[in-house]
This record gives C-alpha cells, sequence and structure tokens, in this order.
C-alpha cells in the first residue's frame, strides 16, 4: 500500500465522524481528490470514544487535518470579507484607497505641470526673440528695396549718361 494512500484513507475515516455541517465545509476538491486516491486499509479503524491523539494514526495524517483546517479557515474568512463587500461596496477601506490613488495621481500630475510650466518662460523669450528678428526682417527688406528702387534708377539713367557721352549730336537716334 502506498503511504500517500494510507494517509488519505485515515484521513478519509476520521471525515467520516464529522457532522453533516462541519463536513460541508471542507472544499469538494479536496473531498474528490481524498475520494478518488485512498486505499482501504482493514487494519485502520478510529474508536469514537478515544480522542486522537491517543490513537494509532500516522503523523503524517495529523499535518494533512491541520493543513484542512487552515485552508477551511481561510476560505471562511474570504466568505466573510466577500459577504461584507457585498453588503458595503462603498465601504470607508475601499474609499480610502480610491483617495489615495487619486491623490498619488493629483501629485503626479502636479509634478507633470510644475516641469511644463518651468519651459513657459523660456517659450516667451523664445517668442519675443522671434518677433524681434522678424521686424529686423522687415527692415532689412524694406532696406533692400530701396536699395533695388536706387539701382533701377541708375541703371535707367545710364543709357542717357552714356548718350551724352558718346554722342556729340543729341538727335541721333540710337536703334533700341
Amino acid at each position: 500500500m502506498n503511504v500517500d494512500q494510507k494517509i488519505l484513507y485515515q484521513v478519509k475515516v476520521i471525515l467520516d465522524f464529522l457532522s453533516e455541517e462541519e463536513y460541508q465545509l471542507i472544499p469538494k476538491e479536496t473531498i474528490d481528490y481524498i475520494e478518488n486516491n485512498y486505499e482501504y486499509d482493514e487494519n485502520f479503524s478510529i474508536d469514537p470514544d478515544i480522542p486522537l491523539e491517543n490513537q494509532k494514526i500516522d503523523d503524517r495524517t495529523f499535518v494533512f487535518l491541520d493543513n484542512l483546517i487552515k485552508e477551511i479557515e481561510s476560505n471562511i474568512q474570504n466568505e466573510k470579507i466577500k459577504e461584507y463587500e457585498n453588503k458595503n461596496p462603498n465601504n470607508e477601506l475601499d474609499n480610502t484607497l480610491d483617495i489615495k490613488q487619486k491623490y498619488m495621481q493629483l501629485k503626479e500630475l502636479v509634478e507633470i505641470l510644475k516641469k511644463e510650466n518651468s519651459k513657459i518662460p523660456q517659450v516667451k523669450d523664445l517668442i519675443e526673440q522671434y518677433k524681434y528678428m522678424l521686424t529686423q526682417k522687415d527692415l532689412e527688406i524694406e532696406k533692400l528695396k530701396q536699395n533695388n528702387q536706387n539701382l533701377l534708377n541708375c541703371i535707367q539713367q545710364l543709357p542717357k549718361i552714356i548718350k551724352r557721352l558718346f554722342i556729340k549730336d543729341l538727335n541721333t537716334n540710337l536703334l533700341n
């Protein structure tokens, strides 16, 4: 007989002495596991009149039962928590957690805004410099236009000057 199967049989026999109410607390998966994996041991029996500690039971059976009890207690606690949450969906704990979470998010956003706001004076300076450069450019363009106009006027005057220099008779027609 496999030792694990022996322990499972001992656990099964002990669980059979539980009341129906206590037995219902055991998770169905655990019961199924025990039922599917134990092997009958004709040498093992329990006397209900003698405490379990005084009977011939493998120590690993006690460990298994202890773990089972812890699992049941954990399940009961979880059920109580779920029941409480269902009765109090807006409980203070959740609200406190939500508030803390929102506070942290707001704090992060404030930090981001501070960083971005620190850039505003730099951007203003750049815009002012750009405006100044645009006005300078406009002034320069006006100067160039004026110079171009003066040059154009000079060029237009050039044929008259050339005529006067090379031609003594101003009444002579030039071919254009």
